[in-house]
């Protein structure tokens, strides 16, 4: 279950995972500082370069200031000091972080294409094909930006011996194989990063990346040991710098230890001490990473009140829910979180948001493939239109009578390209309606099997509870029983006043258990019937100021035990909710059969309630629970200074 619940937020964090890992050296108030020295440089070069590397830095936190640092350069008349491809690169990570996938396409794209051309700035390349892979993500999958990383950035890495890049790109497909939850591969892939890392002198960022991923690899296996080590390692080299951006993720990771370990108080402890940092720092996407770890930390601890409160805010502040995929799944929680706290309504509703999601997604990337189609079509009618017009022309010079046949030829592709476009819009609309039928029966099947999952969960409580009231009903009365009659028989054979006293005592406490053990286990409904034992149930459960009429019509002795046992159980959790809450005078309890339909009522004088102003509690559910059991209806009929009338109907 851990491990579950575990990979569930992988897969919805990953992209914040992979976007808070930038290269960005540690100390930062030391980098910040040459970058606003340089900026002073009277070499343009050194100036405007230092300006796209301030904007890089901004891009996630601040972007008012990476954005005016970007325009710097992009107004400066000696922006060419600078390779096209290096700037381009810089517009695309800054639009990308700013949520502008589109914008950011285009520029990382432009980047590839200048970049390619210009071997001197390979680390550019490398950086540029990685981000336009990663925002890519969500429309083309992870197989898209693990083939980018394997065929591209690691063979680039190799042959330009960038061993830092190289370094990073295998952590990320770590990253990437540890999101699909194949933790070997992702250990396999993690490793290799460790192996280079020796391979640089002193410790830089990547280091501390590394060690982070690994954290969450040996979280996720679960083995908590190894897991440790690479914590050690990484806060003995992140602790001197107080003001790095990393820290909150280190903080992340060490919550996530200390949840593996189970350690939850520690495990908040860290995350919201993370947290804090992140919301110092802006870093929003982070904050709402740390707080679906303190989710996960709640549910483990099976506080279900917090844990919904948590998804709530997070689904408010609307940071990472703004991905339809994040979003998607923080519904699915908050109907499962709901359903744990027994709020059906809201789970429901939370389910069907989810369920709506996941249609707008399918439907969108079956337009964005129809689109992709379409371009396909459209490029290969304008080429067969190229061409034919080539041909054309070609044949014009030689032979003019040919003109008729290129016409007819150039009628024949039009009709083609006109016949292939009515077959896609035919097989679209062919599917948009089969996706339309898949769905209206996978909610019926979904409804289906969560009212037997409810029905045979409510059937397991309740013969449990059953099985244990016998338990406890007999215990009472062969042990405690027994020792009581001893102690009586030793008592009665003393003399004097403190004898009789003490034999009225223990001829109290014999009286009280044998209450007791007949209200856990009436001998007299599986001895004589349900209709004894309900008048012996009323007459026990009366008293002075409190009278119990019971009435019964035509009751049948071939009524089966669970039937009674049910309805029994019914009427005792009905007259007990009378005597707690209903201040009541009087009640009665008529229990009347007409052939095969039983009918039980019980109804008081009592005070009564409004049932859209309180909240059934578990004495109501027990009596609707037990019920459905015997597939019978409950109908609670109250208003304030009314009374209540409980009607309960089912077939034997």
């Amino acid at each position: 279950m851990i491990k579950h619940i575990f990979l569930m937020l992988i897969v919805l964090l990953f992209n914040t995972v992979v976007k808070a890992q930038q290269l960005v050296p540690l100390d930062e108030d030391k980098y910040l500082d040459e970058i606003t020295t340089n900026i002073s440089s009277t070499d343009e070069r050194i100036k405007l370069q230092n300006y796209l590397l301030l904007s890089e830095y901004w891009s996630q936190t601040d972007p008012v200031k990476s954005s005016r640092a970007l325009n710097v350069v992009l107004q400066s008349t000696k922006k060419n000091v600078i390779p096209k491809g290096i700037i381009a690169y810089y517009q695309g990570i800054f639009y990308a972080n700013q949520g502008n996938k589109v914008e950011g396409k285009k520029y990382l794209e432009k980047a590839i294409t200048l970049l390619e051309k210009d071997p001197k700035n390979t680390a550019y390349l490398i950086k540029a094909i990685y981000y336009d892979a990663y925002i890519q993500i969500e429309k083309k999958g992870y197989d898209f930006f693990v083939k980018a990383l394997t065929e591209k950035c690691i063979p680039l890495a190799e042959k330009s011996r960038n061993i830092e890049l190289l370094t990073y790109s295998y952590t990320q497909l770590g990253i990437t194989f540890m999101s699909v939850g194949q933790l070997e591969t992702a250990e396999e892939y993690h490793t290799k990063a460790i192996q280079l890392l020796d391979k640089i002198p002193t410790d830089k960022t990547i280091h501390l990346i590394v060690y982070h991923n690994l954290v969450s690899n040996y979280c996720y296996k679960p083995d908590s040991q190894t897991a440790k080590k690479y914590l050690d390692k990484a806060k003995n080299l992140i602790q001197d710098y107080p003001n790095s951006q990393h820290y909150p993720n280190y903080f992340y990771q060490e919550g996530l230890y200390y949840t593996t370990k189970q350690n939850y108080d520690e495990a908040l402890t860290s995350l919201r001490k993370g947290a804090l940092l992140a919301q110092g720092k802006k870093q929003d996407k982070l904050l709402h990473m740390l707080y679906f770890r303190m989710y996960n930390v709640y549910l483990m601890q099976k506080d279900y009140e917090k844990a919904r409160l948590q998804l709530e805010k997070i689904l408010k502040e609307n940071v990472l829910s703004k991905e339809s995929v994040n979003r998607k799944i923080t519904y699915t929680q908050l109907a499962s979180v709901n359903e744990v706290l027994g709020d059906y309504k809201q789970a429901y509703d939370w389910l069907k948001k989810s369920s709506a999601l996941n249609d707008s997604l399918q439907q969108e990337k079956l337009l964005e493939k129809m689109n992709e189609f379409e371009m396909l079509h459209q490029t290969s009618v304008k080429e067969q239109t190229i061409n034919q017009l080539e041909q054309d022309k070609k044949a014009n010079q030689l032979l003019v009578k040919n003109r008729n046949l290129r016409v007819m030829f150039l009628g024949i592709a039009l009709c083609l390209a006109l016949i292939i476009a009515c077959l896609i819009y035919l097989n679209y609309k062919k599917q948009q309606k089969l996706n339309k039928q898949i769905n209206i029966s996978h909610q019926q099947k979904l409804l289906h099997i969560d009212n037997e999952r409810k029905y045979e969960a409510t059937q397991a409580i309740l013969q449990g509870e059953e099985q244990e009231r016998q338990r406890i009903a007999q215990d009472l009365h062969d042990s405690m029983g027994g020792m009581l009659a001893n102690i009586r028989m030793s008592i009665s054979s003393s003399q004097g006043k403190k004898s009789i006293y003490l034999l009225e005592k223990i001829d109290q406490s014999i009286a009280e258990m044998r209450r007791i053990s007949r209200n856990l286990m009436p001998e007299t409904l599986k001895n004589l019937g349900l209709e004894i034992a309900l008048k012996e149930l009323c007459e026990s459960m009366s008293y002075k100021n409190f009278f119990i009429q019971f009435e019964s019509f035509n009751l049948s002795n071939d009524i089966p035990f669970q039937t009674q046992l049910a309805l029994y159980r019914i009427t005792q959790e009905a007259i007990s909710n009378v005597i707690k809450y209903a201040h009541a005078s009087n009640v009665i309890v008529q229990i009347s059969q007409n052939d095969n339909l039983l009918n039980l009522t019980i109804e008081d004088d009592g005070i009564g309630f409004n049932k859209d102003e309180v909240v059934l509690g578990l004495g109501l559910k027990n009596i609707e629970n037990r019920g459905r059991l015997i597939n019978g209806t409950v109908d609670i009929i109250t208003a304030k200074g009314e009374g209540t009338t409980i009607n309960v109907e089912c077939y034997v």
